[in-house]
Parts: C-alpha cells; structure tokens; sequence
C-alpha cells in the first residue's frame, strides 16, 4: 500500500514505531478471505490495483482497528500501525488517495 497525492508517491511519513515509511503491508493474512466486517479492505483486488479516497478514510481506520486486535506481534501489527498512519494522514489531503497494488 503507499499514499500518492496528486498521483506522486508520499515519501519518508513518521513511523509510529520508529524512523520514517512509505508504504505498508505485511497483513495479508488479515484481510483474505473477504470478511463482511472489513468492506473496504475486503474489496482490495490482490492481484490488480485498488484505490481509496480521502471519503473513505474514517471507514478504514475503523476496519485497520478492529484488525489490530487479531494481528500478530512484529510485522504484521506493524503494517496496520503504518496502513492506519497512512489512512491518517490521507484523510487530511483533498488530493491524495491511498493505492494497493497487487501481485
């Protein structure tokens, strides 16, 4: 997953957990198979390229907070920490969209 606003990618965001990111993943395991619970992330294409809108954002992160719970201490909890930074931060721009691309 990465942000672009205005179609260019958002680099070096501040990492909750430390340094600075750009992208997020590492929970796969999370989201497939589709959950009725989880729409937005449910609907991401893992083979194609799925965008979402600032709009959707506040939906997201509600999605991203039911998910910690279930998510595996180390990377997996830190790829929703950083999708979840991200949704944040796109929410606040009219012209950015966060974008999942595939395999």
């Amino acid at each position: 997953v990465e942000l672009q606003t205005a179609g260019c990618p958002v680099r070096a965001l501040p990492d909750p957990t430390g340094g600075s990111f750009d992208a997020a993943g590492d929970f796969d395991r999370l989201i497939a198979p589709p959950d009725p619970a989880s729409p937005l992330l449910s609907s991401v294409d893992p083979h194609g390229e799925t965008r979402l809108a600032p709009a959707q954002m506040s939906r997201l992160i509600q999605e991203i907070d039911r998910l910690r719970v279930q998510a595996r201490p180390g990377r997996e909890e830190r790829g929703l920490i950083r999708l979840r930074t991200l949704a944040l931060y796109c929410s606040q721009q009219q012209d950015a969209e966060l974008a999942f691309i595939g395999d």
